[in-house]
Formats: structure tokens, C-alpha cells, sequence
């Protein structure tokens, strides 16, 4: 979507860009860090914003809240007057946890963060603009619970089916990741929980 250029007077604000990659995008395509400021920039010159250096940089999850430095220190100092604006990819880089979410758009309705600029959609601070970042706020959280939950369902069906990624006694992992009895080590593992079941300690 375009960015509603009018909206704000953007000449007079300060904005901090907040960049963010963590680990639980692995099963989605979310640009890199690099080419999230890339595109940020692009929209930077195009606007002639003041962007504050440096850039923040996250590589940290943002399902939870109370887990991001970067993110933590941004709020801080937008409270303490460093910052009133902040340029961003999208909403779901800085928000995916309900707490944090409504800490923006409290912020936002306070008037201390003036205005939020988006790559890849447009954001006006305003009663509108405010119930369409809710939005994209609940979706994004929406997206990381499935996405979880999807997880562990995969991992709890590969185990029923014999597949784990950490090594078990006794056990070697075929080609496919099934894991099979290894020989002399499977016996001698089965021995041990026997004489474990039957009451044998190491002492005797």
C-alpha cells in the first residue's frame, strides 16, 4: 500500500528506525535486516525524514513481551523526548505480543509518538489509523501462536513416528532421521533400565 504522505507534517519529528529478523521467521519469509533498512531508506530520501542514527537493530523474537534490549531502549527514550516518531518494515517487526502492541498505540494515543512510517503498509495516528494497527497487531500475534502450535504438533507426530533431532542412547539415526536400536549399545542401554526397574543402583 502507498504511505499517505500528507497526513503528518513529518518536518518537524524525530524518528528512530527499528529493524527486526529473529529466529522464529525461519518458516516465513520475512526480509532481512539489511533489506529492511534498505527499503526504509528508500522511503527516508523519498520523504526527506530526519532519522536518528544509529539504527536499531533486533535480532531478537517479539512473541513475548520483556525480551527485547533494542526495543526496550527505543521506548525509553521516545518516553524521554530522544525520539516522538518511528519508521519500521511492517507492524509485525515491532509488535507480535499484546502487551508491547498496546504500549505503541497507548504511546501513540498519548500523543508521544507522533507518527509511525511503514514500508509495506500506511499508518495515520489518528482513531482510524490507530484500529487498523491494533489490527495488524492481533494478526501478527495470531500468526506466531499458530505458527507455534503447528510446531509442536509437528514435532509431537515425529516422535510418535520414531524421529527426534536430539541423539538417544542406544539409538542411531537412519538416512529418513528415524531413530533405530544400535546394536551392542541398544542391549547393553536396555540392561541398564531393566536392572534400573528391577532396583539396582550403582552402589550394588
Amino acid at each position: 500500500l502507498s504511505m499517505d504522505e500528507s497526513s503528518v507534517n513529518t518536518s518537524q519529528l524525530k524518528y528512530i528506525l527499528y529493524a527486526r529478523k529473529s529466529t522464529d521467521d525461519q518458516k516465513r519469509q520475512v526480509r532481512s535486516i539489511p533489506d529492511q533498512i534498505s527499503d526504509c531508506e528508500e522511503i527516508t530520501s523519498r520523504l526527506k525524514l530526519n532519522v536518528i542514527r544509529p539504527y536499531l537493530r533486533e535480532t531478537k523474537s517479539a512473541k513475548k513481551p520483556h525480551k527485547r534490549i533494542l526495543y526496550k531502549k527505543m521506548i525509553d527514550d521516545i518516553i524521554e523526548g530522544k525520539y516522538n516518531a518511528i519508521l519500521c518494515w511492517s507492524p509485525d517487526r515491532l509488535a507480535r505480543n499484546m502487551l508491547e502492541a498496546g504500549e505503541i498505540i497507548d504511546l501513540v494515543d498519548q500523543g508521544i509518538i507522533k507518527d509511525i512510517k511503514f514500508v509495506s503498509t500506511s499508518f495515520t495516528p489518528d482513531p482510524q489509523g490507530m484500529m487498523m494497527l491494533g489490527m495488524s497487531f492481533v494478526l501478527s500475534k495470531q500468526y506466531s501462536d499458530d505458527l507455534s502450535q503447528k510446531i509442536t504438533r509437528g514435532v509431537r507426530r515425529s516422535r510418535r513416528e520414531g524421529k527426534t533431532a536430539t541423539f538417544k542412547h542406544g539409538y542411531i539415526r537412519d538416512d529418513e532421521g528415524y531413530q533405530r536400536p544400535g546394536g551392542k549399545n541398544f542391549e547393553l542401554v536396555k540392561d541398564a533400565w531393566k536392572m534400573r526397574y528391577e532396583g539396582h543402583s550403582l552402589e550394588n
